[in-house]
Parts: C-alpha cells; structure tokens; sequence
C-alpha cells in the first residue's frame, strides 16, 4: 500500500470496525509512541491487531541532483563525487547512550552537499571505503536542515551506499579539483590542503592545560615528498595516531591547514576536521622518494623524539659536570652548544659520550646518531647518551653557518639566540667589576638602546663591556650575535657575551628615533577586548578578572652573573654561557587566565612585575614555595582567584597550546574614578 486513505479503504473492507473507531485508534497509537510514527506506521499496526495484515511498499525513491535537495525530502537517491572525508566522533545521547557520527561533502554538475553518517554507517569512513575523488550513490537518504542552515544529507540505518555506482549520473560527475599540493608550494594563504608524504621524524604525543583548564595534547612530525620538508602539529585525537607511525611510512593529510611557523615558515596543523591515512593506496604514493638517512636541520628538532640524527657545528662548550645517582654511583655530563644556519640547540652529552664531548673544539662538525630529546627551558633539548654515535669532523657532511637574525626590539623574547638588533643609545651606566664564584673576575655595563616598537637593556660581559666607554647617549648601535634572557621587571633584555659584537654608529639608511623621544614614557596602548585580539607582536592593554590560576612552580632560575635561563634540573648549576658552576638567582614567575566578559586570555608575568602583583619578594616567594610542597595550598595563600587587574603586554602565539598569550610588562589596580573618566571619554567618542 502506497497511501493512507488506501490502508484505511482495507481494513475497513476486512475489519467490523467504524471509520470513526478506526480513525480514532490510529491517532491513540500515534500519541502512545509520542508522535515517532507515521499515520501509515499506526494503520498497520492497528490492521494487524483487528486481524488485517497490510504490506506496506517501500517508499518510492526519487532520482534527484544536488540542486534538487530541499529540508524534509526523503527518499532520496543521489550520486556525486566525494570532496572531503571528516573522521567520526561520538557523542552521548540525552538518555546517556553513545552514538556516532561522521561527515563527507559530494559534489555533482549542480552543486555540492554535506553528507551526515549516522552510527553504524561511519564504520565506511573508520574503514577507508569512502575515499575523496571516488563516486558513490547514495539511497534512502533524508534531508535535513544543517548548522548553517543550509540542506544537509542524512545517511541511516535505512539507507544504502554504492561505491563507484553504474547509475547513468556518475558519467556526468566532473572531475575532482584536487587540493593536494606539494610541500615546496605551501603558502598560508592556501588554508586547507591534501599533503602526501613520507614521514621523515616524529615526536611522541604530550599533554598541556589549556586556560579553560581542558586537557590537550599534541604530537609532532616532518614530512618530506621530494620537493621539501615540512613540520606537522596534530592535535588532541589527531595525535593518538603517532604511535602507530614508523619512520619512512606515507601519510596521506587531509584537510590539514597551513600556518606560519617558525621564521614564517608553512607548517602544517591537523586538528578535528582533518584526517590521516597511513599508507593510503595512492598511486603517487609511489612516486614519493625513499626516506634518505639525513641528520635533521636544528629547526627541525622537536621535544620528545625517541630516535633522531643531527649534524651541527658546535658553538659553545660548557664545562664537564660530575654527579652522583640516586643510587650512589657517579656520573658525569658535558653541555654543548650546537648551531647549524637554521638556529641553536642545546646538547648534553652523557657517560662516556661526556668525553667526546670534552675533547670537541670551537666550530666542530658532529654528527649524532641515534639521540634523543626532552623539553627545556627554551625548547627542545638533545640527549646523547649510551645508545648514541658521534663522529667528529666526518668527511662529506658540512653545516651552513648561523646568521644572526634581524629583529625589531618589540618583537624581542626570552631565550632567542644569535639576535641582530639596530637602535639608538638612550642610556649608558659606567663599566663594573665583579668576581665570580671561582674567584675570577670579570665586568659587566649596561645600556638602554630602542627603537621605533620598543625599548630594552642591553648587557655588555668581560671585553664587551669595554664598549660603554666609547658611547654616549644618542649613539646608534648594531648588536650581532647577542642572545636575550629574562630581566629584573620581567621583560626580555639582551645579552652580548663571549660571541656577541657591538658596532658604534655603523652607517645605516635606516631613520631611528631621537634619544630624547625614545626617553620619555611609552604611550600607554590601546586598551581592547579580549575577543578582539587576533595576532601576536600586539602591545595591548587589557582589565579583567582572574578566574583561574595555573598551579606552576612560581619560580625560574637565572645565572647571577650573565642572567641567562639555567638548564634541566640535572646540572642545573650549570651555566651555559659563562660555563660555570654557579649559585643561581631565583624570579618569580605566574601565570592565569585573564576574563573580561568577551573571552578569555592566558597572561604570564614574570621578575618584578609577578612581586609586584603577588605583593612579595621573590625571596618570600621562595621561602613560601619551599614550606608549602602543596602547589594548591600555596596558591590559594597568593589569593590570586577573583581579583580584578589591569595588564599591559605583548601578545604572544604560543605554538604548542595552538593559541594566544599575553607577555605582561605592566600591572595595575583599576581605580574608580580614572575608569569611570575613561569610560565616558569612550561614551562621548
């Protein structure tokens, strides 16, 4: 039976029943199912209980294009050629029960079409069956209304999928504009792309707090195709997928977005939407080079690789360090500073590679094999331990030499290394002596130099300092070689040590600010909602609340006579610039989200500016830390939670928690009467 009005002609004809009663106890079913029933669905089964068995017709199928498709139609038969594969996800019913669902879009001559997989249906997406540029029929689907309010394709348990279908339309399907591209041509501005490749390195997936206090995690790779190199992120259960990944596979990634990196380099960024096949049946997949055994690039290397080789050469030796294991026996460890024409990476040579290590000279080549790495400080770290090979100066491998990189003084941050930096002198205090723990002495000036984005100190070590006597206030300055570290107020300052240069008025085209100007008070930024921060390298100011406080050691260790970040807590008297055991120097560090009513920001401070707003000195700070091993309980004594403040900083794209941070070199307390001026000085604008 194909109609209502026929089911009920029937049983009317079969049963000793009024049209009244009848027509009564269809509508009773209906409201006993709570309305999921068609007026169909409760004739037959009222027929069936007064003796009548009605056989229902399938549904007819309509044969339709993409265009054809309005919210409500079912039945519906469709063929289009796939576009994009989205991974499946669950979810939890309203009564509390798993489900699953995952999403495609087809296109045909008329248009294209979300496609919604329901439940057991996803297993063609889980299984690979369904792969971008194929042609599928799709029968007894449904048509909903999607999020965007445009028609979106259901597939259920009712409905059929038919790969590569003989249906007359599948020959009139145009041809799949493909998005994959090759490495060497990756641009930003392309967004989502399908890259092929084979994975040249990998780290292992770690986790991460985001500022809503929500788990994340995040795991790393390179892929290489013959034309490039890139680094993938892939995010949350996108990183799940590393761990069943060797070196030298093909992965195929789809719907991967391209980001500027490091340098503005493309990378690439796999998060929900996007997909990973592991060695898909691709036929250029063959066409990918073997993987060639290449040491990494330093700008390569990432925390948490089990397994790699680098070639560098080495730019600095610290001195051999002996310890003493939990259980009693000695060790010893050599720190290395190693630098190729990408950038510089701290090494630590362990055991008997220790020894190698000693015997290594200024500009070195090493090839190591079969190292492995762990997060610092300031990035990554290599590991060279027992399992490790060095060759030292190997024939055929050579290592570009590191060019200092020409930054702006405000887009200076902590923990860069090999900085060229132009400014003008504001300020210059007299060279001073001073003697190291060893009882050797040294000296040390200072200098205050900007530009037209900033202001920062700069230090000038041992024979560099000899510098400040030739300066005075409006000279300008080319810094090369220099590195940056954490100041007293928290903010990044520069460094010029035993590779650092100095040039006093260098003829440059460049028109730099006047001394007088650059002295005078910084304007104070713009102050600006939360939401409507977009980009790093942004000197904002923001008021808001903190709601939550992230439970950090507050503390960092410095070295006392070159102000440089100390290593890992394995030699952590380490100092890698000086290349002395030293007593470090402790700072204040803390960091919270920051919530004004239109988001949320993650805001760290740092030195005198995390005392300032805590109300103690790092000393008291420490002596606090110390006497309360409970990260939570000492929080809660900071009574950070719930305060109102307002930060002046730098945004800041932190690349491992895929978002923005707030880098705060000032801090402040609203008060009424200046908020309330500047809010009607806002109204009368």
């Amino acid at each position: 039976m194909t109609s209502f009005d026929e089911m009920v002609k029937v049983i009317l004809e079969r049963a000793r029943i009024s049209r009244n009663e009848l027509m009564a106890r269809i509508r009773q079913k209906q409201d006993e199912l709570g309305g999921f029933i068609t007026a169909e669905g409760a004739a037959i089964i009222i027929g069936r209980e007064l003796g009548v068995e009605l056989v229902k017709k399938e549904p007819e199928v309509r044969e339709l294009t993409i265009e054809d498709l309005t919210t409500s139609m079912s039945g519906v038969d469709i063929v289009g050629r796939v576009t994009r594969v989205y991974e499946p996800r669950t979810f939890q019913r309203v009564d509390g029960s798993q489900g699953k669902v995952g999403s495609l879009t087809i296109q045909d001559q008329t248009g294209q079409i979300r496609v919604v997989l329901w439940d057991d249906k996803t297993s063609l997406l889980e299984e690979g069956k369904i792969r971008k540029g194929s042609a599928i029929q799709i029968r007894g689907a449904y048509v909903k209304q999607g999020i965007d309010q445009k028609p979106e394709l259901n597939v259920g348990l009712r409905s059929s999928v038919i790969f590569e279908p003989g249906d007359a339309r599948a020959r009139n399907l145009p041809p799949l504009l493909e998005a994959k591209v090759k490495i060497c041509d990756l641009k930003t501005e392309l967004g989502e792309v399908d890259v092929l490749g084979r994975v040249a390195a990998i780290s292992e997936p770690r986790t991460f707090e985001r500022p809503d206090g929500s788990t994340g995690k995040v795991a790393t790779a390179t892929l290489m195709d013959g034309s490039g190199y890139v680094r993938v992120s892939l995010w949350d259960e996108r990183a799940d997928f590393i761990p069943t990944v060797r070196r030298g596979d093909v992965v195929k990634l789809e719907n991967a977005c391209v980001r500027p990196g490091l340098r503005d380099r493309p990378e690439l960024h796999l998060g929900r939407r996007g997909r990973v096949l592991l060695n898909p049946p691709d036929p250029e997949a063959a066409e990918i080079p073997p993987l060639v055994e290449r040491p990494l690039k330093i700008s390569e290397v990432e925390a948490d690789m089990q397994a790699l080789d680098l070639a560098a050469r080495v730019r600095r030796k610290l001195r051999l360090h002996e310890f003493k294991r939990d259980d009693g026996s000695s060790g010893q460890v050599m720190s290395v500073i190693l630098a190729d024409e990408t950038g510089t990476v701290g090494a630590s040579f362990w055991g008997g590679a220790a020894g190698i290590a000693k015997g290594l000279s200024i500009g070195d080549i090493v090839l190591i094999r079969n190292a492995y790495t762990r997060s610092g400080l300031a990035g990554p770290e290599v590991h060279v331990g027992g399992a490790a090979r060095v060759e030292v100066n190997p024939a055929g491998v050579s290592v570009g030499e590191l060019k200092p990189s020409r930054i702006k003084i405000g887009e200076l941050e902590a923990g860069m290394d090999a900085l060229e930096v132009l400014g003008r002198v504001v300020d210059v205090s007299k060279v001073r002596e001073f003697a190291r723990a060893d009882g050797s002495k040294g000296k040390v000036a200072t200098l205050v130099i900007g530009d037209e984005t900033g202001t920062t100190r700069v230090s000038l070590w041992d024979g560099a300092a000899e510098f400040a006597n030739q300066m005075k206030s409006g000279d300008v300055v080319r810094v090369s070689n220099a590195y940056s570290a954490i100041g007293l107020l928290g903010q990044p300052e520069l460094h010029i040590g035993r590779q650092g240069e100095l040039e006093v008025n260098p003829f440059v085209e460049e028109e730099l600010p006047q001394a007088d100007v650059l002295s005078m008070a910084v304007a104070p930024p713009e102050r600006l909602d939360i939401a409507k921060l977009q980009k790093e390298g942004v000197r904002v100011q923001l008021r808001g609340t903190i709601v939550r406080v992230f439970h950090r050691r507050p503390l960092f260790d410095v070295c006392p006579l070159c102000g440089r970040s100390l290593g890992s807590v394995d030699h952590s008297l380490l100092c890698e610039e000086c290349g002395k055991v030293v007593t470090p120097e402790h700072r204040a560090v803390l960091s919270f989200l920051l919530d004004d009513g239109t988001g949320g920001i993650r805001a760290v401070l740092f030195g005198r500016i995390a005392e300032k707003l805590l109300g103690m000195s790092t000393q008291q700070v420490f002596d606090a830390f110390m006497g309360s091993p409970d990260l939570v309980e000492l929080y809660s004594r900071f009574n950070l939670l719930g305060r109102e403040v307002i930060l002046t900083g730098v945004t800041r794209y932190d690349r491992y928690s895929n978002q923005l941070e707030l880098r705060v070199g000032e801090v402040g307390i609203p008060e009424p009467k200046g908020e309330a001026q500047a809010l009607l000085e806002k109204i009368k604008a």
